[in-house]
């Protein structure tokens, strides 16, 4: 998982996500992060959406398998009239490109979250998950955490999406592995699920 903050500075965080997040209902998504990193790139708007497109590519050549498993997200624009300068438009035209290209090279389409969603994320919720770090909410740093705030967000409601979805991979799966069907325990729980609730079929 990748998220971008576009600006006059793109904060940028990585999320490296175990499947058994979300492979059980009592799995905490947050316990199964593997890896995490966060940052910003500055320079010129090319440059910015050069470095980022790269940071994906780099992702897919390192493992090719990992390929429909990354989800890239951006931070949506909502204009403010009190802010204003050349960097105004800026989040606007990076998105455009990213959009664009992720798509178009990668056959990755993009996620996007309203400003106001990562806010649930505070600097100190962040370093409760155990995400250590000084976290700023101004000045140098700032855009690296509001894009680490959007990737928590993202991860939390990617969880809250498996609870309703009665299938779960097995333990012990790896890349590519069996799936598992959750309606097998439905009657000792009391609550079979009907066929048309499935959003997979048995392999």
């Amino acid at each position: 998982m990748v998220w971008f903050d576009p600006g006059g500075t793109t904060g940028w965080a990585h999320l490296v996500v175990d499947f058994k997040a979300f492979s059980r209902p009592e799995h905490r998504a947050l316990r199964y992060v593997a890896d995490w990193d966060c940052g910003e790139f500055t320079g010129d708007e090319r440059q910015q959406c050069d470095y980022a497109i790269g940071m994906v590519w780099n992702m897919i050549k390192i493992n090719t398998t990992m390929r429909p498993r990354i989800e890239v997200g951006l931070e949506s624009f909502f204009l403010q009239q009190n802010i204003g300068g050349e960097n105004l438009l800026a989040p606007v035209r990076i998105n455009a490109v990213l959009d664009y290209e992720l798509m178009r090279s990668c056959s990755l389409k993009v996620i996007y979250q309203a400003p106001s969603e990562r806010t649930v994320a505070t600097p100190e919720r962040l370093r409760q998950f155990g995400f250590e770090g000084r976290w700023p909410t101004s000045g140098k740093g700032k855009d690296a955490t509001s894009a680490m705030q959007h990737a928590v967000t993202r991860l939390k409601k990617l969880k809250e999406k498996s609870m309703v979805i009665p299938w779960k991979l097995e333990s012990s799966a790896t890349a590519n592995a069996a799936w598992d069907c959750s309606c097998a325990l439905a009657p000792k729980a009391g609550k079979p699920w009907r066929a048309s609730e499935h959003d997979l079929v048995h392999p």
